[in-house]
């Protein structure tokens, strides 16, 4: 019997042992696992949950400094060019540039000493309108023709050259001291009137046109259609005159001409008349070229 109590007891003993070491070694694998558990990130309170968040680094945003309105650069202006000028763009040409400006051709070639062809440069500036001096100068006798109506009205209407004279005597255009004379010989087939810039004096073909007085060549080609080929001849720092409609010119630009010389070829219209067309410019404004001329062509 006491064999068999001393066995129950080790018996007990070695479950009691078993049961511990059962129960260290599920407290052991409890702490174990609980040391590995991932704890989900918490934000903490009072901030907000952002991109930040996932680096665990807090960022601030700092607004842009507040700039004062008139601390602003101004928006640069559209580039314009200076009263009575222009600047030349891509696909520019004389005649577009010319029909913009109310201008003829033959006056910006005059006014900005253009070459022989009328060609312009991208970017080049040109004077699309009379130098103010000049426009100032021809505001005071605006009303000085007036004489010239009232001489022509007195006259008969069998004395043209009569009123012709008196009115050049009158013309404040006279007072430039140029005396000029006619370019060819013919007579008037249109008079300055209307939209005319001048006349157009009727003649046998063929003939030499004449320089109504000396002065210098400032243009001699054929890069204006509507006065075919043509010469402007500027006398003095006041009167230009041109003549179109040429057959050939017979000066070039830059020659100086004598009152008189031979300076073109009269050319001929659609019906085998010589048309010449003669202006005269004052200060950059057409004036009658009538005024200027001293008498009718003989």
């Amino acid at each position: 019997m006491r064999g068999q109590h001393q066995g129950a007891t080790r018996r007990a003993t070695a479950s009691r042992i078993a049961l511990g070491a059962t129960l260290a070694l599920a407290i052991t694998l409890e702490f174990t696992l609980s040391g590995c558990t991932i704890t989900p990130w918490r934000t903490p309170e009072g901030e907000e949950a952002g991109p930040a968040a996932d680096t665990g680094v807090t960022t601030t945003a700092v607004p842009p400094p507040a700039v004062a309105a008139s601390a602003l650069p101004a928006k640069p202006a559209a580039e314009s060019s200076p009263s009575g000028l222009y600047r030349v763009k891509p696909g520019d040409t004389l005649y577009r540039i010319a029909k913009a400006s109310g201008q003829r051709p033959a006056d910006l070639v005059s006014w900005n000493k253009l070459p022989a062809d009328g060609k312009v440069q991208v970017g080049q500036l040109l004077r699309v309108a009379p130098p103010a001096a000049a426009a100032a100068a021809t505001a005071a006798p605006a009303t000085a023709p007036a004489k010239p109506i009232a001489a022509q009205a007195a006259n008969s209407a069998s004395k043209p050259a009569t009123a012709t004279a008196a009115a050049a005597n009158a013309s404040p255009a006279a007072r430039s001291n140029a005396r000029f004379i006619w370019p060819i010989e013919g007579s008037v087939a249109q008079p300055f009137k209307g939209k005319s810039k001048g006349v157009v004096i009727a003649g046998p073909p063929g003939q030499q046109v004449k320089a109504a007085a000396s002065g210098r060549v400032v243009y001699a080609g054929s890069g204006m259609q509507a006065y075919g080929k043509l010469v402007i001849v500027k006398h003095d720092a006041r009167l230009v005159t041109a003549y179109g409609r040429n057959a050939r010119l017979l000066v070039k630009e830059g020659d100086t001409v004598k009152q008189g010389q031979a300076i073109a070829v009269s050319g001929t219209d659609g019906a085998g008349i010589s048309a010449l067309m003669f202006e005269v410019r004052e200060n950059g404004k057409p004036v009658d070229p009538l005024a200027q001329l001293p008498k009718a062509p003989q």
